[in-house]
């Protein structure tokens, strides 16, 4: 019997993660689909709803949460390449 180990999961680039998870509304805010929350970006509800309807994926999520020390539901993360507010 042969035995392989799992692919290993991909995490796409921070402004795709986003794009996908535009495509919900916002928790936080209530934002329509296809809008960012803000100027800056979205709220981290927001990747959670995106999760849960599978648009991202968990790696996706813990991603964008792992650049992060702390955050709450109303954090925004930013899709620049520097990371999140």
């Amino acid at each position: 019997m042969k035995v392989t180990a799992p692919e290993a999961l991909t995490v796409r680039p921070l402004p795709e993660i986003c794009r996908a998870a535009r495509r919900v509304n916002c928790g936080e805010c209530w934002q329509v689909p296809g809008k960012p929350c803000t100027a800056e970006g979205d709220h981290v509800a927001r990747f959670g709803r995106a999760m849960r309807r599978g648009l991202i994926s968990g790696p996706d999520l813990l991603a964008v949460l792992g650049t992060l020390n702390a955050f709450t539901t109303a954090t925004v993360i930013c899709d620049a390449r520097d990371g999140a507010r």
